[in-house]
């Protein structure tokens, strides 16, 4: 997949426009931090990861000490996977307020609000904004789906044009309309210098802004709004970029729209005129386009993709940060195809320290029930460069593969071979903060010590405690030492030889048991050499085949050859008995997991229905709504230009206005429940209402003077 953008046009400076932050900011409740309608709202599903950065101290330009670790020099795994540090979680390796909490400490770009010629107000950089750099927050009440399309009727209600709308993940919805803080007021382009990513911050999920080039300073600031942001009904766009499609919301911007979320069109190598090119072909061969289901995702798109493997530790990055938080099972196997075919060791180390078996542990939750997708995790895992065992243990993936066992008998030799390799794996105490503080102490050469935890270390090494002392350790090559590796001695080890390396583990791996391309054989193998018995046993058979065992009795050794097979023979027997009640077995729970797959494929079958009811009530009332604001705006002039030799009140005015709007919503609605209301009634829809007014109005006066009548004639009574 090869990758291109748009092209950039000159950008458009506005210098000396008027400065209208203050005037913008009374137009909405400003908030410095998102409002959360329900506490599990905008919760990040995996559990929070520490970097392995060390404290830098250093001075600021003003030189005031700061914590310079895991800036955006550093190859800290949580900033490259798209996770802050935390103060409190972070304190053993980072330290305190280290440069990975931008969205933390708000370290927002130096931005005005400017009155645009057509677009109302925007956003303007008052100073250059670096490629990738953080822009703002964007701030707003993060509400559930249902809340989401109760507000977007109300806002509709209230006639408000334009809705600030943004996807959290699925069913979550950050809505900054009346409260939310200046990134409301970036503008849509087609053509955008900004983009919008997602980021875990001390657990909760936040939408932040970033530069997608260089942003010069009094240049507007815009990304490409999702169409969602402003409804279905058609607006002209205004962004002036030569490849504007001239529309906001409606058929048009659907059909422009971006395919995939940004993360995950980076994590797969999709650019967006990959995007356009596919949809252009899509219509030229006359073929509808499917919406985009809820996650912004259009799956004839991603099934239609050639996947291509990571090509350089940049690729390697992007997946793994996808893969960290991805909870969509097509996108995760799609991405996870990028790594699978990856052979070269510096790619295989990237992606162990990116999280690596956390991601995989989480991989193996999310296919629990995918046996051929669970086959192949456990052969890249296999793959992977060995390390210290760490990362296995605190990712739980030896008890997940335990467990695999048993959920699907038929990967037990996987499982068990990787097991095998992981227990020849060494377990060693990471230094940490509080260890290089103590060393600090004790040690008389306090450089030795600053150097060995700033470090960067080549792939495959890692800093372990060994004797109370600090050690450089490569598990792959089984190699420690006092002093850092050397990049030049690296590279003659690592790159000129690595090729070689991985050549040695493949022919390693092929002539293991683990070997992929003959699984059936290996089970074969299996079957007769379970126990010591019976390796022992084919042994001493195969050393009478070879004539290697000699005896004075030839009777007594063709006896003891004979019986040896006949156990043989019986051991294959009781094993293949087993075999077959473990299938009964086997079968049985296959039914039973069966029936519980129907029955919750019949209670999500339920949901949905219920789901589909509750969308279709809440469009027949926008309707109804719609009708009634259409017959309101002129039935009660009507109403009240009727000829009565009656006089009638106000509130009966009003009370026969809001009625006869109601009765003739009730009608149009029931003529065809999704017709929409005109803009302007025509000249027989005010006949027909004119004559429905009229023959309500004439039941209406005679139920009025009879009610009159019994009160004239109930008042002398009462006064006797």
């Amino acid at each position: 997949m090869s990758k291109s953008s748009t092209p950039i046009s000159k950008p458009q400076l506005f210098p000396d426009v008027e400065d209208k932050t203050k005037e913008a900011l009374r137009t909405f409740t400003e908030l410095t931090k998102c409002w959360y309608q329900d506490k599990h709202l905008g919760n990040s599903q995996h559990e929070f990861m520490e970097c392995d950065c060390f404290e830098n101290m250093v001075n600021d330009e003003d030189g005031n000490a700061i914590n310079g670790a895991c800036n955006e020099d550093s190859d800290c795994i949580n900033r490259l996977t798209l996770i802050e540090c935390v103060d409190g979680l972070c304190d053993s390796t980072c330290g305190k307020s280290c440069q990975n909490q931008r969205f933390q400490k708000r370290e927002y770009a130096k931005i005005m609000v400017f009155k645009t010629e057509k677009k109302g107000y925007g956003v303007l950089a008052k100073e250059d904004i670096e490629p990738d750099q953080f822009i703002y927050e964007y701030i707003g009440e993060v509400v559930d789906e249902e809340e989401f399309r109760d507000r977007m009727i109300t806002y509709d209600e209230e006639h408000i044009k334009h809705f600030y709308f943004m996807m959290l993940q699925t069913g979550q919805f950050i809505d900054a309309t009346k409260k939310g803080c200046l990134a409301r007021f970036c503008n849509h382009s087609c053509n955008p210098n900004a983009y919008v990513n997602k980021w875990v911050v001390n657990g909760k999920l936040k939408m932040g802004i970033f530069a997608k080039r260089t942003i010069y300073k009094d240049e507007e600031i815009t990304f490409d709004y999702n169409v969602d942001r402003y409804g279905a009904v058609a607006q002209k766009c205004y962004c002036g970029e030569p490849n504007c499609i001239g529309f906001l919301g409606g058929k048009t911007q659907t059909d422009a729209a971006s395919l995939l979320p940004q993360a995950f069109a980076d994590a797969l190598g999709i650019s967006h005129s990959m995007e356009k090119k596919w949809l252009k072909d899509k219509k030229a061969r006359g073929e509808i386009l499917v919406k985009n289901n809820a996650e912004n995702i259009n799956e004839d798109f991603v099934n239609s993709l050639d996947i291509e493997p990571c090509e350089d530790e940049s690729d390697v990055t992007k997946v793994m940060s996808a893969l960290l938080q991805i909870d969509n099972k097509m996108i995760a196997l799609k991405i996870f195809q990028r790594l699978f075919p990856i052979t070269e060791e510096v790619l295989l180390h990237q992606v162990i320290k990116l999280h690596g078996y956390k991601c995989f542990s989480n991989l193996l939750d999310l296919f629990e029930t995918a046996e051929l997708t669970t086959s192949d995790i456990l052969e890249f895992l296999y793959k992977l460069p060995k390390t210290i065992k760490n990362g296995i243990i605190s990712a739980y993936l030896d008890t997940k593969i335990k467990q695999i066992i048993k959920t699907f008998p038929n990967l037990k030799y996987q499982c068990d071979v990787l097991l095998e390799k992981w227990n020849s794996y060494d377990t060693y105490t990471r230094i940490t903060k509080k260890d290089v503080s103590n060393l600090e102490e004790k040690s008389t050469s306090m450089t030795k010590i600053n150097d060995l935890r700033r470090v960067r270390l080549p792939p495959g090494w890692e800093i372990i405690q060994e004797n109370g002392r600090p050690v450089y350790y490569n598990a792959e090559e089984q190699i420690k030492s006092d002093e850092p590796p050397k990049a030049a001695k690296y590279n003659s080890m690592g790159r000129i030889n690595g090729k070689q390396r991985n050549e040695n583990r493949n022919n390693d791996n092929n002539n293991t048991k683990f070997n992929y391309n003959n699984r059936q054989e290996s089970r074969l193998k299996r079957t007769f050499s379970s126990d010591r018995q019976g390796i022992k046993r084919f042994k001493l058979y195969d050393d009478f085949n070879n004539g290697r065992f000699h005896s004075e009795e030839p009777n007594l050794l063709e006896r003891n050859k004979d019986e040896e097979v006949r156990k043989l023979k019986a051991k294959l027997e009781e094993e293949t008995y087993k075999r077959e009640e473990l299938n009964k077995i086997i079968e049985e729970a296959n039914k039973q997991k069966e029936l519980e797959r129907q029955q919750k494929e019949k209670l999500e079958k339920s949901k949905q229905e219920k789901l589909l009811l509750k969308k279709q009530h809440s469009f027949s009332s926008n309707i109804e709504y719609k009708w009634h604001k259409f017959f309101a705006s002129f039935v009660p002039n009507m109403v009240r230009r009727y000829k009565t030799d009656v006089k009638l009140s106000h509130e009966n005015v009003k009370e026969c206005s809001r009625e006869i709007a109601k009765l003739l919503t009730s009608k149009e609605i029931k003529r065809d429940p999704k017709a929409t209301p005109p803009t302007e009634p025509s000249k027989e829809k005010l006949a027909k209402v004119h004559h429905f007014i009229k023959g309500y109005m004439e039941k209406f006066i005679n139920k009025y003077k009879q009610k009159k009548n019994s009160e004239s004639t109930m008042t002398p009574s009462a006064s006797t």
